[in-house]
C-alpha cells in the first residue's frame, strides 16, 4: 500500500506531461504551417497592384532552419517600449509569433520542472521540444511616393529590390466628406492600404533611425572623453565652446523615439543641427587657419623651437579631428531625422567640404614637417635628432666609429607626434550609408525582436 501513493503520482505527472506535449506538438505545428502559408502566399511582393486593384501589404515571416548560424553579437535587441508597440500594432502577424515563442518557452519551463520532480525519463522529451524556433521578418525598404500617371490626384509606391522594382501601387489620399457623399469602396480600400503602408514604413524607420541615433551617441561620448584629454588650450573659450557643440548634438540623439515619432520635435531639431552645425563648421575653419598660420610663422626653427610648435599643433590637430568627427555625426543625424526626405550626398555635402579644407591643411602641415626632419636631420625611426654646435664637433671622431654618437636621443612621445601630424587623412573612416534604403531584417527570438542591421560590406555588394 505505502508505494501505491507514489505510482500514483508518477503516472500523474506522465499523464500531465503527455497532454502538454501533445498541445505543443499541435500549437508547433499550426505555427509552423502559417509560416509556410505566408511564405508561399506572398515570399516577394510587398504591395503589388493586381489589375486596377490595389493589392494587401505582407511582411513574409520565416522559420529559419536550426542550421541556421546567426552572430549573437550582431543581434540588437529592441528594448524601448514605444517601438515595442509600434511593432506589435502595425506587424500583428510578426506580435503573434513573439507572444508564441514567448508563451512556449513558459510552458517547456513549467514541463522540465514538472519532469524534474517527477524524475522520469521523459525529461529528454521536454528538452527537445524547448522552443529554439528563431524566425525572420523583413520589411521592405522604403516606398518611394511619385505622381502616378494612372490616376489623377494619387500617388504611386514602389517598392524598390535587389533586382529592380518588387510592386507598386497606386495610393489615393481620403479627404474629408460632405454628408451627402459615401466614400467609394476602391477608394476606402486604398487609403486603407496607403495607411498602413505608411505605419510600415514608419516602424521600419523608427528601428533603424534609433539604432543609428543610438551609434551617434556613443561617438559622441567618446568624442567628449577625447576631448577632456587634451591638454589646456590658451583659449579655454574655445574648448568650451567645442564642448557645447558635442553636449546639443549628444541631446538630439538621446531622444530618438521621440522626435522620429514627432514631425514637429523632428523638424524643430532639424533647425537647431544646422544651427550647431554652423557653429562647428566655424570652429574648424578657426583651427585650420591657426595651423596654416603656425607653420608659416616658423619656417625654420631649431630643435628646441620645433619640439615647442609640435606640443602646440598635438592640441589643434586634436580639435581639428574632433571637430571633424562632430561633423561627420552631424551628417549622420541629419539624414535619420529627414526619414528619406533628405539625401545621404546633401547630409554630407558640408562636411565633405570642410573635411577636404582640413585635408588641405593638414597636407600643408605634413610638407612643413617633412623640411623641418630633413633640414634638422631627424631619423623618426630610430628616434633621434643630429647633434650641432660644440657636441657635433666633439662626437666626429667617436662618429667615425659608429653614426650613433652623431645623433642624441628624443622622446619617444615626440617621434610619435610628428609621424601623426604628417598624416593628412582625416575622417570618411567609412561610406555614407542610405540605411532608409535597405530592407529592415528583424528577428523574433524568445518572445523577444532584433534587429539585425546589415554589415558595411553590403553596401558595396548592392553597387555592384
Amino acid at each position: 500500500m505505502e508505494y501505491i501513493l507514489p505510482i500514483a503520482l508518477v503516472v500523474i505527472a506522465i499523464t500531465a506531461i503527455a497532454v502538454v506535449v501533445v498541445f505543443l506538438r499541435k500549437r508547433t505545428s499550426s505555427v509552423l504551417c502559417n509560416a509556410e502559408s505566408t511564405e508561399r502566399a506572398t515570399p516577394t511582393d510587398m504591395l503589388a497592384a493586381t489589375g486596377k486593384h490595389v493589392g494587401e501589404l505582407s511582411i513574409p515571416i520565416e522559420l529559419l532552419p536550426t542550421t541556421t548560424q546567426i552572430d549573437e553579437n550582431s543581434l540588437v535587441e529592441i528594448k524601448d517600449c514605444s517601438v515595442v508597440a509600434r511593432i506589435s500594432q502595425t506587424l500583428p502577424a510578426v506580435a503573434e509569433i513573439a507572444n508564441r515563442t514567448l508563451t512556449s518557452n513558459a510552458t517547456n519551463a513549467a514541463l522540465q520542472q514538472t519532469a524534474k520532480a517527477a524524475n522520469v525519463a521523459i525529461q529528454k522529451t521536454n528538452q527537445a521540444l524547448q522552443s529554439g524556433n528563431i524566425y525572420r521578418a523583413v520589411i521592405p525598404a522604403g516606398a518611394k511616393l511619385t505622381d502616378s500617371q494612372a490616376m489623377e490626384g494619387a500617388k504611386r509606391a514602389i517598392f524598390h529590390g535587389a533586382k529592380g522594382i518588387k510592386g507598386q501601387a497606386n495610393l489615393v489620399p481620403v479627404t474629408a466628406q460632405k454628408a451627402s457623399e459615401v466614400v467609394p469602396a476602391n477608394i476606402a480600400k486604398t487609403a486603407k492600404v496607403a495607411n498602413v503602408a505608411a505605419n510600415v514604413m514608419n516602424v521600419a524607420s523608427l528601428v533603424v533611425g534609433q539604432y543609428y541615433m543610438s551609434l551617434i551617441d556613443s561617438k559622441l561620448e567618446a568624442l567628449t572623453k577625447s576631448i577632456s584629454k587634451i591638454s589646456d588650450f590658451q583659449d579655454r573659450e574655445f574648448k568650451s565652446r567645442i564642448l557645447s557643440v558635442i553636449t546639443l548634438v549628444s541631446e538630439i540623439s538621446q531622444f530618438s523615439t521621440e522626435i522620429l515619432e514627432d514631425d514637429s520635435q523632428r523638424k524643430l531639431k532639424l533647425s537647431a543641427l544646422e544651427g550647431i552645425k554652423a557653429t562647428a563648421t566655424e570652429l574648424l575653419g578657426q583651427v585650420n587657419i591657426t595651423i596654416t598660420d603656425i607653420t608659416k610663422k616658423n619656417p625654420n626653427p631649431d630643435y628646441k623651437e620645433y619640439e615647442s610648435v609640435v606640443e602646440e599643433l598635438k592640441t589643434l590637430v586634436g580639435f581639428q579631428n574632433v571637430l571633424a568627427a562632430v561633423l561627420e555625426e552631424i551628417s549622420k543625424l541629419t539624414y535619420l531625422l529627414g526619414k528619406c526626405t533628405i539625401s545621404t550626398e546633401q547630409s554630407y555635402a558640408l562636411y565633405n567640404k570642410y573635411t577636404e579644407m582640413s585635408e588641405q591643411t593638414r597636407t600643408l602641415l605634413s610638407e612643413w614637417h617633412s623640411k623641418q626632419v630633413d633640414a634638422l636631420r631627424i631619423d623618426l625611426s630610430k628616434e633621434r635628432v643630429a647633434k650641432t654646435g660644440i657636441k657635433a664637433v666633439i662626437s666626429i671622431p667617436l662618429g667615425w666609429i659608429d653614426e650613433k654618437h652623431n645623433y642624441k636621443a628624443i622622446k619617444k612621445a615626440i617621434a610619435q607626434e610628428i609621424a601623426s601630424q604628417a598624416n593628412h587623412i582625416i575622417g570618411k573612416t567609412e561610406q555614407p550609408r542610405d540605411v532608409y534604403a535597405e530592407d529592415v531584417e528583424l528577428i523574433i527570438k524568445e518572445g523577444k525582436y532584433y534587429y539585425l542591421p546589415k554589415p558595411q560590406t553590403a553596401d558595396v555588394d548592392n553597387e555592384d
